[in-house]
């Protein structure tokens, strides 16, 4: 076709001619003005035909038309008539849904409405989504696009049909002597096929051929990590019977023998004023052990972050290995190269097409002209992480020269708002009903709301809070809530309507400090009034100083880091209710996917609580203010609130209005809890947690205790995080009112 272009030009004239008017025809993706810049071709000056070809060639490579022909219609006109592609107006995939078509398909076809249609872009997206297909094992994949183009719109049809998986039923390692199957197995992609397959944690078989690659790296890896220095791991050969979809797997190793450390030193290549000596002692890898790869690169990135919290971005650890093969021993200098000190040049902030720049600038410890330092790297992107406004979060560090670098902070937002309408079912209130509106990041601007009703035969709750995390960018945060409830036990009913403001201020990346002020009107009607039961209504006016730490990596689902929180509340000041209670929590997260090649997480919470008040003064410390255990706070399979004091009958047993034993409640309370959880569908966000939960109460000792294991489901969901949770009691008293299921929304895991 350019061909034929150029000729036609060539045919106007051997020698240049002048035009006095330059037209454009049927351009519908560019305008005249920037068709004429293009070209390059001026009126009232020579144009010769090389001239007029190269335009065409300039036109061609924008890839918007099929067509472009040059002509004179009329003398001193030179008229370029072109045919342009036609747009994509509709995509339509067939065999699958639509939400497979959004969330998996689409992002890999990487083709949109609006877009050229080009058969070079459709084949490089066909072929994409056939290699998504094998990087999920599904091989013999068809896919075809058909295009039904009429004038300057095209409508693709996608048909996508997945191909048969093929399961690896043999997998042979040829010279392993010195290890099982199973051990040497863990560490690869691709694994022969288990009994029970579908359980969690166990091999599927399936093929990964896009991992294939990789595995006999893994491979060598697993021995150098149990000092086999000399280890010689062959590629992976594979045999493969299309008819059947079965393969076999083979490696051939030389293992050699394992090697020992014998001396660590640190060598400071272009420095003599700074010495890491000192850092020997406390690395991983120490002499007289075995060998291992995985302790020496954690060694490496312990001395390159020494070296880099004084600003030497770009120094290099290299690690010399001098190995002894008569007495098996190593001995291992690290050299280290400082270069010079680097500054950054520019923070540029990237996907966030919700959140303000300055809600992410505000998180981060480095600005233009800062020294660089990788602590504070780290800890910008475990402070934007735990704020729940984005999905993923990455900082790249993109170099300019010797002296200067780039910070690009990379994030991929998530949902923030919803409005939610859920319910469940428990045994204890019946059937529940929960809606709410509510956002995390209202507007991009970093302030949260919600408003949410909770309703069952039992419960009625409405609350509307506004929280102002940075108020005008400072370190100071304030929030709002008003509230009422009501609440019927079986031996009380009780009525609750407040509000609070809680001025909060930051010390320091991970502490903060505030100040809670609330006032409520609380009015208890007890169906069998006692020492412990009057009805009536009673003013609650407190002051509450907090303290919090957090340094986890996320806000929802950690996998580092801990929290802790101290919060003394003081209900007084001339209100009827007067006591003083101390509430201590910690939260310890720590994920072991870097040690286990397994995103295994271990969770474990504790909180402690401690009330000064007058237990027989129902006036001063009434039921509702009182301290109770039970539910998914605490300690899960017992009923929220059930576990506590009782009052007790004249003859010693517990006083009952019908089966429910009439409670007092507690001025001391103990509960912790310790999780494992596990990925179960990674790419849905859903994990499998098993528990142990204990709690003790009582009113001047933790004499009451109960305990309680069970699984839960988590899955963090397009409403936001959901817990489906499956507990069990252990020893069971007869009193004990039990909730074998129970779920909650919005919780943190």
């Amino acid at each position: 076709m350019r061909a034929l272009a150029a000729i036609c030009c060539l045919t106007f004239s051997a020698s240049a001619a002048v035009y006095n008017e330059i037209r454009f025809e049927s351009l519908v993706r560019l305008s005249p003005q920037s068709a004429t810049e293009i070209a390059e071709i001026q009126t009232g000056r020579d144009v010769s035909a090389e001239q007029i070809d190269a335009a065409i060639k300039k036109f061609f490579a924008l890839e918007y038309f099929t067509d472009i022909a040059a002509d004179e219609p009329e003398k001193g006109v030179l008229r370029f008539t072109f045919k342009e592609k036609p747009a994509i107006s509709k995509i339509d995939f067939k065999g699958v849904s639509d939400t497979e078509k959004d969330d998996r398909l689409m992002p890999v076809f990487g083709i949109k409405q609006g877009e050229i249609y080009d058969l070079r872009r459709i084949d490089a997206a066909k072929k994409r989504l056939i290699a998504l297909a094998q990087a999920e094992g599904y091989y013999d994949t068809f896919v075809e696009v058909d295009a039904k183009i009429e004038g300057s719109k095209a409508e693709l049809e996608v048909t996508y049909a997945k191909g048969s998986k093929i399961e690896i039923q043999r997998s042979d390692f040829h010279g392993a002597n010195s290890y099982g199957k199973s051990e040497i197995e863990r560490r690869l992609a691709n694994r022969e096929s288990q009994f029970m397959s579908w359980f969690p944690g166990r091999s599927d078989g399936v093929l990964r051929l896009n991992e294939l690659g990789y595995d006999a790296g893994r491979l060598k890896d697993f021995y150098l990590s149990k000092g086999h220095l000399d280890v010689v791991v062959s590629e992976p050969f594979l045999t493969a019977d299309m008819d059947s979809y079965y393969a076999a797997l083979e490696y051939d190793i030389e293992e050699g023998e394992p090697y020992f450390v014998d001396k660590i030193s640190i060598t400071i290549a272009d420095r003599d004023d700074i010495s890491l000596d000192e850092m020997i002692e406390d690395l991983r890898l120490q002499s007289m052990r075995r060998f291992d790869i995985t302790k020496m690169r954690a060694d490496i990135d312990a001395i390159f972050e020494t070296a880099a919290q004084d600003g030497y971005a770009f120094a290099r650890v290299t690690p010399d290995l001098r190995k002894d093969k008569d007495n098996l021993k190593v001995s291992i200098d690290y050299q280290v190269t400082y270069g010079k000190k680097v500054k950054i040049r520019d923070v540029i902030i990237s996907g966030n097409s919700r959140t303000i720049d300055r809600v992410i600038r505000r998180e981060l410890y480095l600005a233009p002209g800062d020294l660089y330092n990788l602590k504070d790297i780290r800890d910008a992107k475990n402070a934007l992480g735990r704020l729940g406004y984005f999905e993923s979060v990455r900082i790249e560090e993109r170099r300019v020269n010797e002296e200067e670098m780039d910070l690009v902070v990379v994030v991929k937002e998530t949902n923030t708002g919803s409005i939610m309408l859920g319910g469940g079912y428990s045994s204890y209130e019946g059937v529940i009903v929960n809606a709410a509106i509510s956002d995390r990041n209202l507007f991009g601007s970093g302030y949260s709301y919600e408003f949410a009703v909770d309703t069952s035969k039992l419960t009625r709750r409405f609350e509307l809070s506004l929280t102002n995390p940075r108020v005008m960018d400072s370190p100071y945060s304030l929030s709002f809530s008003l509230y009422k409830t009501h609440y019927e036990a079986t031996t009380y009913i009780r009525d609750t309507k407040g509000g609070s403001v809680t001025l909060g201020r930051r010390l320091g990346r991970n502490w903060r400090a505030g100040l809670t002020s609330a006032y409520s009107l609380n009015y208890n009607e007890y169906l069998n009034p006692s020492q412990f039961y009057v009805n009536g209504e009673t003013a609650k006016l407190s002051l509450t100083p907090f303290v919090n730490y957090d340094s986890t990596d996320d806000y929802y689902l950690p996998r580092e880091g801990a929290t802790f929180s101290q919060s003394l509340e003081f209900a007084g000041f001339g209100a009827d209710e007067e006591y003083t209670r101390s509430s201590t929590s910690l939260g310890v997260y720590k994920g072991f996917e870097e040690y286990l090649e397994y995103d295994l997480i271990l969770r474990y919470r504790a909180r402690f609580q401690i009330v000064q008040a007058n237990i027989d003064d129902v006036k001063t410390y009434p039921i509702g203010s009182r301290l109770f255990l039970g539910g998914t706070r605490s300690v899960r399979g017992y009923q929220s609130g059930t576990i506590a004091p009782y009052q007790y009958n004249s003859d010693g047993t517990i006083a009952k209005d019908g089966d429910t034993p009439l409670y007092i409640g507690g001025k001391r309370a103990f509960n912790n809890s310790a999780e494992l959880s596990i990925p179960l569908i990674p790419e849905s966000n859903m994990r499998l947690t098993t528990f142990f939960d204990y709690g003790a109460i009582g009113v001047d000792d933790l004499s009451m205790a109960r305990k309680s294991w069970g699984w839960a489901l988590e899955w963090i969901s397009p409403m936001g995080p959901l817990q489906f949770i499956f507990a069990y009691p252990i020893a069971k008293k007869e009193e004990d009112i039990t909730s074998r299921f129970e779920f909650t929304l919005g919780q943190r895991f």
